[in-house]
């Protein structure tokens, strides 16, 4: 049975783009613009995190910070979301919402938004990584920024 799950693996993940302290994130063979984010840590749930939030937040103007989540595993040990380009410095705003808690640049990049009628519409600098910060605990309703101090990992 090992021998399905790798091939069921290699072909919905393409190359390992990156990886963080939970995951690792790949490129996405099956839906071309989207990445496969594999949980490896115990215990992390951010997958999950980022499932929930989107699920909240994809109906709201609040969608417009945060990249799509398209489909998450049973366990919430995958997650497909949307893929982003890197950003420029000069894409990084000055203020950004307040429950956003880690401005490490590296989790932010840029998303084509789409347009009423599902055409492309213009690009916005959108977090890629949010499966921690105060999201849960201050909510995403509060329209107060802060300014962002921005970081290289």
């Amino acid at each position: 049975m090992s021998q399905a799950f790798e091939e069921a693996f290699n072909l919905l993940c393409g190359d390992k783009i990156g990886y963080g302290m939970s995951r690792e994130v790949f490129e996405c063979a099956l839906l071309p613009g989207y990445v496969v984010k594999v949980e490896t840590g115990r215990g992390m749930f951010q997958n999950i995190i980022e499932w929930e939030t989107w699920q909240i937040v994809s109906e709201t103007a609040t969608s417009r910070w945060f990249a799509e989540c398209k489909w998450i595993s049973p366990n919430g040990k995958l997650l497909i979301q949307e893929r982003t380009r890197p950003a420029g410095v000069l894409d990084f705003p000055e203020r950004i919402p307040l429950w956003f808690t880690d401005t490490k640049r590296s989790n932010w990049g840029m998303a084509r938004a789409k347009n009423k009628d599902g055409s492309p519409g213009r690009e916005w600098l959108v977090c890629h990584d949010y499966g921690t910060g105060l999201m849960l605990q201050e909510g995403t309703t509060t329209k107060r920024t802060k300014k962002a101090e921005w970081y290289e990992a």
